[in-house]
């Protein structure tokens, strides 16, 4: 099914709106300039792409009033008519690689003067969930909202979950694309990995040296191509997407494949069964291995095709958005396109004798307006996202959805690691009448021994080492081989990342300043460090990615998982959800929510496939899933609880007794609406719904809706049923 889209709004180095991003990219301008908003100032100043913000949006706050801003850019009168009456055929899917990491900056400088009220607050904002939230504050969006992470491939990656939910009849409309701010986190770390350019980035240049950091904002309006659509808002259809492919390279952390095989199976996938593309975005850092290895991709899947297709490089003109990557560039693209011009590739120029074959579009500006184009965007842990568009509207009049059939997911095998040992037995034995309200043990480092080779992951942070663990109980439990595991996408969840790593990186950091940072602590703090590891831990070459920022992550993941499977562009996927306990973190919790909170490391993954209820179900020990969903309230953890109105179909409504999840049921007169039962489970993050899972699961035909809140303002439940 194509998908359609309606609406694009961007901000970039190049200006704060799509229009002056376009203007610039016509005159042939580079946004990569000295920045003045970065905390630090490096010793040798080579650069960056900064938008060029008012001064009321700069600061630690970039990233959300940026993203506010390209919000209001981004919808019409008759799409916030649309919310209001159908906020939840809504959806919004976000991209980042760091989210508000500038806010733990402030909170690393307040904690470092002994100042913890304000570190905390600070702190409190660093997770997308508090970036989503105060972007999002008084624009009455109520629908469900989610954050992923695949480093730079993260905006593509977005649109293409975006496009699923709506292949799957879930929603009628998707704002997705991805965003993130400059900052010293992010320059700091390029630098530590010698990745940073000190002349102009160059790509596909002889003399390339590197990237240039950048920082935007790119969102676009998706909805299904129908007839209704055609006839009704057919001049507000913008492009067409006819393909979205994911893959990962399973080869190295911050390395990408030296023959580019992740990144030439995910153009393609895209590019098979369509005419040649008139125009191929391309991901070029400008960094040795990147160029090298994208250009292989390119050669084994267009062969001697390839001199006939150009090619364009516009991180030369803007620098690297990071989680905006792939989207930026492509709304761009799409905007200069309509204007009938094709911008072009900045710097020192193509060599001619290691890329020969290469069409780089440079020089001049050329009067074009490309209708076939296809994107590419890659980053750390080999991940890697494609996506084709059309400009033209000669495309088969698509049929009316039908109605979906009542589908959802079946738990084939489950693997967990938690305080109560290792496996779904422990957890099950773990929540018990006994367990309310007591103390609960600090995660024992030693469970992990066993399903862990130390010798290659004894420098991991403990957040992936935890994820690889409870993957490993998953494989042996359910006695996964090592070809469908490589072939099967993976999901994880988590909400305060790598804290340990976080921690030290950042303190080291400022402390030492910007040019010393620790480039093994940095690689390790990035949000996809889970999937990444995952990834390469178990030679998974099938799309990977992080649900990231949310204590609801985890059941986020399965509904990502579901709309994969549903609209039968996976056939099954592993979600593993995961939290790492730090003091820190505990400590910025307990803040939140005025009481002494008990955090728990651990993990829980779950191997879900498509499960047909109405008849022929194989059985399964752990149950089926349907029904997840999610609502929005920026802010406004009471206005998420009131629009959770479970219907009245003989399931009990199971949460934990965790002070985050009090606000369910906290009057009378909804208890007495809805017949909940508490469960006693340590609070362990993103991974506490998926371990109510295995708790304590449905039995003899019973049903439960599994409930979770996150603090600031979201509700996600679904339906646990017996097979």
């Amino acid at each position: 099914m194509n998908i359609a889209v309606t609406r694009i709004a961007a901000c970039s180095a190049l200006g704060n709106s799509l229009e002056t991003t376009a203007e610039a990219l016509r005159v042939g301008a580079v946004g990569i300039k000295t920045p003045l908003d970065l905390e630090q100032t490096p010793e040798f100043a080579s650069g960056a792409g900064e938008a060029p913000l008012p001064k009321h949006m700069q600061g630690p706050y970039r990233a959300e009033r940026a993203l506010r801003s390209t919000l209001e850019d981004l919808l019409r009168d008759e799409d916030r008519d649309s919310i209001r009456t159908g906020r939840e055929r809504w959806a919004i899917v976000l991209g980042t690689t760091l989210a508000g990491m500038r806010h733990c900056g402030v909170g690393m400088r307040a904690d470092e003067r002994g100042d913890t009220q304000h570190a905390d607050a600070a702190f409190a904002r660093t997770s997308a969930s508090a970036v989503l939230a105060h972007a999002l504050d008084g624009l009455k969006f109520e629908g469900p909202t989610i954050s992923v992470s695949c480093a730079c491939a993260s905006a593509l990656s977005a649109l293409s979950h975006g496009c699923s939910l709506l292949r799957a009849g879930i929603v009628d409309a998707v704002i997705a694309g991805g965003y993130d701010p400059i900052s010293e986190f992010a320059y700091a770390g390029f630098s530590a990995l010698q990745l940073v350019a000190r002349g102009p980035l160059s790509p596909f240049a002889e003399d390339r040296e590197g990237m240039k950091l950048g920082e935007g904002v790119a969102l676009f309006v998706l909805r299904r191509l129908e007839p209704d659509l055609m006839s009704a808002e057919g001049e507000q259809i913008r492009a067409i997407i006819t393909a979205t492919s994911e893959s990962t390279d399973a080869h190295h952390l911050t390395q990408p494949h030296p023959e580019g095989r992740g990144a030439a199976r995910a153009i393609a996938e895209v590019s098979r069964g369509g005419p040649h593309p008139q125009l191929l975005v391309a991901h070029a850092t400008g960094t040795p291995a990147n160029d090298s290895a994208e250009y292989r991709a390119y050669q084994s899947t267009f062969g001697v095709e390839l001199p006939r297709t150009p090619v364009l490089a516009l991180k030369s003109r803007f620098g690297h958005p990071l989680g905006a990557a792939g989207a930026l560039e492509l709304a761009a693209v799409i905007r200069c396109a309509e204007l009938e011009f094709v911008p072009t590739t900045a710097g020192r120029g193509r060599s001619a004798t290691e890329f020969p074959d290469l069409q780089l579009r440079e020089g001049a500006v050329t009067s074009e307006s490309p209708t076939d184009i296809v994107a590419l965007a890659a980053g750390f842990g080999g991940a890697n996202a494609a996506l084709r568009l059309t400009r033209s509207h000669r495309v088969p009049m698509p049929e009316p959805l039908s109605a979906a059939p009542r589908l959802g997911l079946r738990i084939r095998a489950a693997g967990a690691v938690s305080v109560a040992g290792r496996g779904s037995s422990a957890l099950k034995a773990l929540s018990t009448p006994q367990a309310a309200g007591m103390l609960w043990p600090q995660f024992d480092e030693e469970v992990l021994a066993p399903l862990l080779d130390r010798a290659r992951t004894r420098r991991l942070s403990l957040l992936a080492r935890l994820m690889i663990a409870a993957v490993r109980d998953l494989v042996e439990s359910g006695n996964i081989d090592t070809t469908e595991l490589r072939e099967t996408p993976l999901i994880a969840a988590n909400w305060c990342g790598a804290a340990d790593f976080t921690e030290r990186y950042y303190r080291d950091l400022i402390r030492s300043g910007i040019d010393l940072a620790n480039p093994m602590l940095f690689a390790e703090s990035v949000p996809n460090i889970g999937s990444a590891q995952c990834s390469l831990a178990f030679g998974i070459e099938a799309p990977t990615l992080s649900v990231i920022g949310r204590r609801t992550a985890g059941i986020e993941a399965l509904w990502l998982a579901e709309a994969k499977i549903r609209s039968q562009e996976w056939r099954r996927a592993i979600v593993v959800a995961a939290e790492e306990a730090h003091p820190l973190v505990e400590r910025v919790l307990t803040r939140c929510v005025g009481k002494p909170l008990q955090l728990r490391s651990g993990a829980v993954a779950l191997l879900v496939e498509r499960e047909e209820f109405d008849g022929g179900a194989v059985t399964s020990s752990f149950g089926k899933l349907n029904d997840i969903s999610g609502c929005t309230a920026a802010l406004d953890i009471g206005r998420a609880v009131e629009q959770f109105n479970p219907p009245d179909d003989d399931a009990h409504v199971l949460t934990t007794d965790s002070p985050f999840d009090a606000a369910l049921f906290g009057t009378a007169s909804r208890v007495a609406q809805v017949r909940q039962r508490l469960l006693s489970l340590p609070e362990m993050g993103a991974a506490t719904s998926l371990a109510m899972l295995l708790a304590d699961p449905p039995r003899d035909g019973t049903v439960r809706r599994i409930a979770s809140l996150d603090p600031h303002g979201v509700c996600w439940h679904l339906l646990h049923r017996s097979c």
